[in-house]
This record gives C-alpha cells, sequence and structure tokens, in this order.
C-alpha cells in the first residue's frame, strides 16, 4: 500500500488545525477570498458516486467563487499562491489551482511570498491547514500514482 505524503504547510501559525482527505477524486473546491483567502472548502466524489463536502475552513468575509473540475477530462495537478501579513498575522494572500486543461485563479491578492506545487506522478488525496477567520496554511496530502 502506497503511503500518503504531506507536503507543506505554507503559512503561519495561528489559528486551529483542520484537515481534509478525499474519498476519491476532488470534483470542487470552494474560497471565498478578497485581500486574502478567507476560507476554503472542498467537494470530491467517492467510488460510489456520491459527493462528499468538507465544512468550510476560515471566515466567511469575501467573495464567493467555486471552482469545478470536470474528473471525466481533467484533473488537479497543481497548486500555487502567496502567503503574506494581514490584519498582524501571517495569512494566505492568494491561491491559484490548475489541471491539465484549466487555470483556475488567483483568488485574493497575490501580495508576499510565493509558493507552488504542480505535481506529476502523484495525485491530490486532499488538503491541511490552520484557519479561523482566515486561511492561516495551507498544505497538501499527496497519493503516488
Amino acid at each position: 500500500m502506497k503511503k500518503i505524503a504531506l507536503i507543506g504547510p505554507w503559512g503561519g501559525s495561528d489559528g486551529e488545525n483542520w484537515s481534509f482527505k478525499a474519498e476519491g477524486k476532488i470534483t470542487k473546491i470552494f474560497i471565498n477570498h478578497g485581500e486574502v483567502i478567507d476560507s476554503i472548502g472542498f467537494v470530491s466524489l467517492d467510488d460510489d458516486g456520491n459527493h462528499l463536502h468538507s465544512q468550510r475552513f476560515g471566515g466567511y468575509g469575501g467573495d464567493y467563487t467555486e471552482v469545478h473540475i470536470d474528473n471525466d477530462v481533467e484533473e488537479l495537478n497543481e497548486i500555487s499562491g502567496t502567503v503574506g501579513w494581514f490584519d498582524g498575522k501571517i495569512v494566505v494572500t492568494s491561491l491559484s489551482f490548475a489541471t491539465d486543461v484549466n487555470k483556475f485563479g488567483p483568488f485574493g491578492r497575490e501580495n508576499g511570498t510565493h509558493f507552488s506545487l504542480p505535481i506529476s506522478k502523484a495525485s491530490f488525496a486532499g488538503f491541511y491547514g490552520r484557519s479561523s477567520d482566515y486561511l492561516h496554511a495551507i498544505g497538501v496530502y499527496l497519493r503516488p500514482t
């Protein structure tokens, strides 16, 4: 059995720990964003065709955006973003996602230190991090393929 690898997290140490491990492929990412990433959540599709929704990780500020990933024709293969100071704390200031077909984002404002994780020979198995009123940190679970 192949082990899940943890990569990251990128960001600060404030907020509460959170974790989302996908049952299958990630089909949707929902983000609240303004000057920074306020919150993030996910939907995955299990082997029986059920959509499994995570809770919202973070606050309710900013604009709401849904990223739809059509698993019949594309697969999530990159996360990137920036982390920086906001309201006296280090937070995730922007996020972008890419598949082999589409690029989504940037959400938030690209302000601070850049990070990027393009993947091959692996798939996204979930995300983890820290949050309060904002997304303070984000990391990924990778499943080797």
